[in-house]
């Protein structure tokens, strides 16, 4: 259920009064951000809104929040750390809007108009709303339980009474995922939070590459390890060796690592901490961390940042992360992001329609299969030689599991059929020229891309199992208790996953948006199967590790052909579905009890919204094109400068621009465009070596002093 809000019309006593007791006005009535003077002046006019510091301003567990401005949004008491653009309330109003109905929204603001500030303060506003009206409905219940429990008291036996109602589970402050694509956007985010009032339980979410601190994993790493697997070997090490000596290991490591050498002992040192580093650092009121800074603390505290950022997500209230750890589905599901209930907000959005295509493709080498199966098929002997090691015991159960076989099965299956389709020895081979030495096949429409598939051992009814061999899989692999031997490599397990993530929504059934569909159909007919041959560099990395010396003397034999199975995914609908809800194909069927509350796209570049939510197969009633803060009218000119003062051709080719007679005439030009212009101007050059010459040529004939003597202007040059 939703909170409601004051209706439109509030009253002084639901809103407050102003500095000079004027009623404090909902601004979501009076916005328009087609309105050149709220876009110039969003607070020109006095009745829009009281603006202030807020007595009831949190205040941080570390330090002391900045405080700015209220403003009463949508019937929401919004902090901005300073006035805010219109752009900026019409953005909170409309997040708040898709909160209040749990409908999804689209809003393009322009760059630089503050869209990640406005997006940060409005949903923080929206959950401290929740949270405060969440302990009042509490605080009622509760008080109403006791005066039952009384009554109760004195008509049941003392036993009877003595025991405990049982209660119902609290129910959780709905999480706000905010994604941006990259993690240094996040970094820039985070700061933006920092300027805020708001100190929510949050975390960054991030990969072991951006995390971790143990310089031995980093360095085995490094030499063509997987940090993944062995990140999991120390914590296996440290399990056998038992804790208590783990105080003794970590005092080793730090010894090694600052005197420069690889820790002696087998477990992390920094494993035992990760608990301790994440209460620190993502408890409600403390200041705001990037993972610049998590991992700082790490280093000081002797923490694992990247477990530390894990635990803190179980409890946050706001979580940075890349776009793929909520389109990416398998990445989802190793980082165990929950959406249900959530906002979920893609800023700087105009991607996203990339990144839910890719999420939903694959490309998968032939190595890189080979190498998967001869792992499966070495912890499936092992665990065969186990059972039967405990049955000679007497101990032995009905049979040996199954799972790893039948991933050694499929993923061999695949291989088998990518040879066969690139052997270019055999005359019915598909492959055809594209290119210099290379080669392609590709099977489009639904039925010939379910017949290859279904030839290369992937089928929809089979699909089922095979994800549940492969979960088990996972499960073995990240318990510490599983001996070595029964442990498949990591590499192994995303070769698998990558395969079967594509399978699944090209083999999923298809449904239109609300459930319906046809027996035996499926998504196939928005994906192209293909199969490239390509001579390539040595296969290298961890897929060369765990190859067999069989798989290496036939990648030999081969003069390092590469050849790739691409599932190709053409509609971004289908892994949005799974954030957004509605066609029900990805793995968590896209229902409307796994799909967020609200998903809020932004960008400065969106428009035509109504193809872009078409790409996306998700409704979007609350739609923003905000104009920029700039006047376009009075405040921009566009136009093409043939010739400079002197007269001579502005052209920036290579031929005119190595001319003395070019690079003096653009210095005298740009000295007298300057004595206009009142404040900075920013010159962009077509390259950096033109930007070198002409600035050496200004500077040894004096034109770079003499334009900043004349204009006032100090020059600077990017490096």
């Amino acid at each position: 259920g939703g909170i409601e809000p004051p209706g439109d019309e509030a009253s002084p006593s639901d809103l407050g009064a102003g500095e000079h007791g004027a009623v404090t006005r909902d601004v979501t009535r009076w916005l328009d951000p087609s309105d050149e003077r709220q876009c110039q002046d969003p607070l020109a006019a006095s009745e829009m809104a009281s603006l202030g510091p807020s007595p009831s301003d949190p205040v941080g567990g570390e330090s002391e929040p900045p405080t700015g401005v209220r403003m009463i949004i949508g019937g929401y008491d919004v902090h901005f750390p300073f006035k805010p653009y219109a752009s900026q309330i019409g953005i909170a109003s409309r997040v708040l809007k898709a909160l209040d109905t749990g409908t999804n929204a689209l809003l393009e603001s322009p760059t630089g108009s503050g869209k990640s500030l406005a997006l940060l303060c409005a949903a923080m506003a929206w959950q401290e709303r929740w949270k405060a009206s969440r302990e009042a409905a509490d605080s009622r219940g509760d008080a109403h339980d006791a005066q039952r429990h009384d009554r109760r008291a004195e008509a049941e036996p003392a036993d009877r009474a003595s025991k405990p109602s049982g209660g119902g589970k609290k129910e959780k402050v709905p999480r706000v995922y905010y994604a941006t694509r990259t993690h240094s956007q996040i970094a820039q985010v985070v700061r933006e939070l920092k300027r805020t009032s708001y100190r929510p339980a949050m975390t960054v979410l991030g990969s072991r590459e951006h995390y971790c601190v143990n310089q031995k994993a980093r360095t085995a790493a490094k030499k063509g390890g997987n940090l993944g697997d062995e990140c999991k070997s120390l914590l296996e090490s440290a399990g056998r060796r038992g804790r208590e000596r783990a105080e003794e290991r970590a005092e080793d490591d730090a010894t090694d690592i600052e005197n420069g050498a690889p820790a002696r002992s087998g477990g992390c040192g920094y494993s035992h901490g990760a608990l301790k580093l994440a209460g620190k650092a993502s408890k409600p009121g403390a200041e705001p961390v990037d993972i610049e800074d998590l991992v700082t603390l790490g280093q000081k505290t002797r923490g694992c940042p990247y477990f530390a950022a894990k635990h803190a997500h179980e409890t946050a209230e706001l979580v940075f992360c890349p776009y793929n750890y909520l389109l990416d589905p398998s990445v989802r599901a190793a980082m165990d992001v929950d959406i249900a209930g959530a906002l979920v907000i893609l800023d700087e959005a105009h991607n996203v329609e990339d990144t839910c295509r890719e999420a939903a493709s694959c490309d998968v080498h032939l190595h890189d299969l080979r190498a998967a199966a001869e792992e499966f098929e070495r912890v499936a002997a092992a665990e065969e030689a186990e059972h039967t090691s405990a049955a000679g015991d007497g101990d032995g159960a009905d049979g040996a599991p199954e799972g790893h076989a039948l991933l050694a099965r499929v993923t061999g299956s695949v291989a088998r059929w990518l040879h066969g389709a690139s052997d270019q020895e055999n005359p019915r081979c598909p492959l055809r020229p594209h290119g210099f030495e290379r080669w392609m096949a590709v099977w489009s429409g639904g039925a010939n891309v379910q017949r290859q598939l279904r030839d290369a051992g992937l089928a929809a009814e089979t699909l089922p199992s095979i994800e549940r061999a492969r979960n088990a899989a996972v499960k073995a692999a990240n318990d510490s208790s599983t001996p070595g031997a029964l442990r498949v490599s990591g590499h192994a397990l995303k070769t698998a996953e990558v395969l079967l993530s594509s399978a699944r929504y090209a083999l999923a059934e298809k449904k239109e948006r609300g459930g319906s569909g046809s027996l035996g159909s499926t998504r196939a007919d928005d994906f192209r199967l293909a199969v490239q041959k390509r001579f390539d560099e040595p296969i290298q990395g961890s897929s060369a590790r765990f190859a067999s010396d069989e798989t290496r003397d036939e990648t030999s034999a081969q003069n390092a052909a590469k050849v790739t199975l691409s599932l190709w995914c053409l509609n971004p609908a289908l892994a949005f579905a799974d954030i957004a809800g509605g066609f029900g194909v990805g793995p968590n069927g896209g229902t409307a009890n796994d799909a967020a509350r609200s998903v809020v796209l932004v960008s400065g570049t969106l428009a035509p919204l109504d193809s872009f939510a078409s790409e996306l197969g998700a409704p979007f009633p609350i739609r923003m094109e905000a104009p920029h803060c700039v006047d376009v009218e009075s405040q921009v000119w566009c136009g093409a400068v043939g010739s400079g003062f002197s007269g001579t051709r502005l052209s920036g080719t290579f031929k005119t621009s190595v001319e003395f007679s070019y690079q003096d005439d653009l210095g005298e030009s740009l000295q007298k465009w300057c004595l206009e212009i009142p404040h900075g101007v920013l010159v962009f050059f077509p390259s950096y070596s033109l930007l070198d010459r002409v600035a050496q040529r200004w500077k040894s004939t004096g034109a770079w002093r003499r334009l900043e003597q004349a204009t006032g202007k100090k020059l600077f040059q990017e490096p």
